[in-house]
């Protein structure tokens, strides 16, 4: 039984575990601005819904079968980049009115708890999902 995975099953696979690291980031967050509080709670609301929905985004273009359209798979980086500035002008226009009553400190930290982990995590599981094998040309060797 070979252990050699496809791109298409080394990236679903990194969809699905960025998914649960983003997901466990935000909810570590919110916990320890519960703590807190008042305006700490509303800022880590804030930056952690923002981090679920970029980590949502991250999955997203993970998990899509770029193999089927190897033509846009080139631009696959390129959406996501843009759906991610899309998601952060949303975040700004909607929190700004709501902007006294939140911590800006508990909102960066928690959006950038998320974002960070979440990057790590996918680098990592990218770089680990596939090793490189060098296969000799003749037989016997």
């Amino acid at each position: 039984m070979s252990t050699a995975s496809t791109h298409q099953e080394v990236f679903r696979r990194a969809a699905v575990r960025v998914g649960l690291v983003g997901g466990a980031l935000a909810a570590l967050g919110l916990a320890a601005s519960r703590l807190g509080g008042g305006r700490a709670w509303a800022g880590a609301v804030w930056g952690a819904g923002a981090g679920a929905l970029l980590t949502a985004i991250t999955v997203a273009a993970l998990a899509a079968p770029w193999d089927r359209v190897p033509r846009l798979a080139s631009s696959g980086a390129l959406l996501s980049f843009i759906g991610k500035i899309i998601v952060m002008i949303g975040v700004v226009v909607m929190a700004g009115p709501h902007k006294s009553a939140m911590s800006p400190l508990w909102f960066l930290a928690t959006l950038a708890l998320v974002l960070i982990g979440v990057t790590a995590a996918e680098i990592v599981l990218l770089a680990n999902g596939r090793t490189p094998t060098v296969e000799s040309g003749t037989k016997g060797e």
